[in-house]
């Protein structure tokens, strides 16, 4: 017997920061519809998380903490980091620490927060596909097909987050040894601590610098090749006017802007959020790469100006075969394992909506066209409206990647937009 599918005014995918976020504005909203029953999120993991791979010792967050779920948009909020803090009798503590919060004290924040929305959350349900249901040649209503379920709706919203970026030099190789940043410490648990394994690391940010510190520590009798397109390691763009490109002000001017203008902007503001690590960071590198002049057994090896050409395998190593691009001479890289700190990119069509591309309308880039409140604009037809929660940096600017800067007033934007 068939079951019809439930209806909710609006399914959310995904259930990370952004997802988490845009649950505190509804449930903050003079109409409620969180707490009437119109809304269901979906998360295809066990549990809420804020980058869960990649939480190491002494690592700290890299925004303001005032920029949390909630505070930009209400400061009054009881889901407030300084709330979080209240309520685990650490308030007048993390006053005297003289630094942002750790990674892993953030990421306890989100999931705190995750919490107080358990009722409208399916935990361990994945989405499968999103189909069109149609009816008289239009688009009505989307059916939502999970692992658990089906759902219609007439409201959605990706809250998927980025993908991780694999380069194509790396794409069809065993992820047992090649490693992106995004499977870091479920990859690396098992290895043999005191071994002299060989890692190479891809990339000049800040998850690239924050895995080779880690590597070196953790295993004491590694070697790390850290391997750079550019001149090594940059101090990432901390001064404050650069980063008024995290400005709320900024996302309306940037969003009127053509696509050419647009990416000259993205590319001058880009040293503020990517390919750029923080001062301690460095310090931390560096220190690391001097020792090994001073011992003369260097366990840091920076090889820059060095672009991978290819990549071949054995049963027991990864060549990394290079080249400069300046000189032009070529030479080779021989590792165990290589890590990849090659951030994440944005789609430029989500792939949840693959169903959904005959309506949907794309630009000169043949990504999906963002209008200013976050919705997708799609044919006449087509009368489902489709939001994007963090997946439009193309659109609306650097804010919209990697960041919480705009978490909060996104999220009311898209419940005023919703209900």
């Amino acid at each position: 017997m068939q079951v019809t599918p439930d209806y909710y005014d609006m399914i959310n995918i995904g259930f990370g920061p952004a997802g988490i976020a845009l649950a505190c504005a509804l449930e903050e909203a003079a109409h409620q519809p969180l707490t009437t029953g119109q809304c269901l999120f979906l998360e295809k993991n066990s549990h809420c998380a804020w980058h869960p791979e990649f939480l190491l010792d002494g690592t700290d967050i890299n925004h303001h903490l005032l920029r949390d779920l909630v505070t930009p948009r209400n400061p009054q909020s009881r889901h407030s980091f300084a709330m979080y803090l209240k309520e685990h009798g650490r308030l007048y503590q993390f006053g005297l620490l003289g630094r942002p919060a750790s990674r892993n004290e953030w990421s306890d924040y989100v999931a705190w927060v995750g919490k107080a929305f358990a009722p409208y959350v399916h935990y361990d349900e994945q989405v499968l596909e999103i189909r069109p249901a149609i009816e008289d040649g239009r688009v009505e209503q989307l059916l939502v097909v999970t692992t658990k379920g089906h759902y219609l709706t007439r409201n959605l919203v990706l809250s998927t987050g980025s993908t991780a970026n694999i380069p194509r030099q790396f794409a069809k190789l065993s992820r047992t040894r090649v490693i992106h940043t995004s499977h870091y410490l479920s990859s690396i648990s098992e290895l043999e601590p005191q071994a002299p394994w060989s890692f190479a690391v891809v990339g000049s940010g800040q998850s690239a610098g924050e895995s080779t510190v880690d590597l070196l520590r953790r295993f004491p009798n590694a070697r790390v090749t850290s391997i750079h397109r550019s001149s090594g390691f940059k101090i990432a763009q901390l001064g404050q006017f650069p980063n008024q490109a995290f400005h709320p002000e900024r996302v309306t001017y940037f969003h009127k802007l053509g696509q050419a203008e647009k990416a000259m902007i993205l590319e001058e503001v880009k040293s503020t959020n990517y390919s750029g690590i923080d001062v301690d960071e460095s310090q931390a590198l560096y220190s690391l790469f001097y020792e090994g002049l001073v011992s003369q057994k260097p366990r840091l090896e920076l090889k820059v100006f060095t672009h991978i050409e290819s990549v071949s395998q054995d049963q027991a190593t990864l060549t990394l075969h290079t080249c400069d691009p300046y000189t032009r001479e070529c030479d080779s890289v021989s590792a165990d394992y290589v890590i990849l700190g090659t951030g994440y990119q944005q789609d430029y069509v989500p792939a949840p909506l693959a169903q959904l591309q005959p309506w949907l309308t794309l630009g000169n880039d043949n990504g999906v066209l963002v209008e200013q409140n976050y919705r997708l604009t799609t044919a006449p037809n087509f009368k489902p409206a489709v939001y994007v929660n963090g997946l439009s940096e193309r659109s609306h600017g650097i804010g919209e990647g990697q960041s919480f800067s705009l978490l909060a007033m996104r999220a009311g934007i898209l419940t005023h937009s919703l209900f």
